[in-house]
């Protein structure tokens, strides 16, 4: 299942790649983020790598619940700083036959604003319940997208 996401921001480029990083070193200030741990992060050249888990604790669809006896996500994924595209893959910690999130996201100037757009595809290999999986993780995943932009726009001062 594909989709597309896009979010803008009422603030400069650079303002909104600052943002981006900054507000995981004060998670103290965003309690929407406190599910996600940051596991490793190593810079080489213009590419940052990340791990996160990111737990699921009270968001769990239904439906995955006999799938996985693990509440978390593994999320790997690199950012590059010369094109500021961060590729993504988010799956249940050595499940990728449950589900997988696979990802691209640009950051653009958009005149004196600036923009980030996702194209994204959930797959799940579930015998019977692949589509329903897909749907339910779609729409977690989109609502999880929602409010990392709304903590950006926190720690930019543009929404409270």
């Amino acid at each position: 299942m594909k989709y597309q996401v896009t979010h803008t921001f009422p603030v400069p480029l650079d303002k909104l790649l600052h943002a981006r990083e900054e507000r995981y070193k004060h998670l103290d200030q965003f309690p929407d983020l406190k599910n996600v741990t940051l596991l490793e992060e190593t810079k080489e050249g213009n590419t940052i790598r990340q791990k996160r888990k990111v737990s699921l604790e009270g968001s769990m669809p239904a439906v995955l619940s006999a799938a996985l006896t693990d509440l978390s996500l593994l999320e790997e994924s690199t950012f590059d700083i010369t094109t500021n595209t961060h590729e993504f893959k988010i799956s249940p910690p050595g499940k990728d036959n449950v589900f997988v999130i696979k990802g691209k996201s640009k950051y653009e100037a958009n005149g004196s604003e600036s923009k980030r757009s996702y194209d994204v595809d959930v797959v799940s290999s579930l015998l019977f319940v692949s589509p329903i999986v897909e749907k339910a993780i779609e729409e977690i995943h989109k609502h999880s997208l929602e409010k990392d932009r709304k903590s950006i726009a926190k720690f930019l001062g543009v929404e409270s």
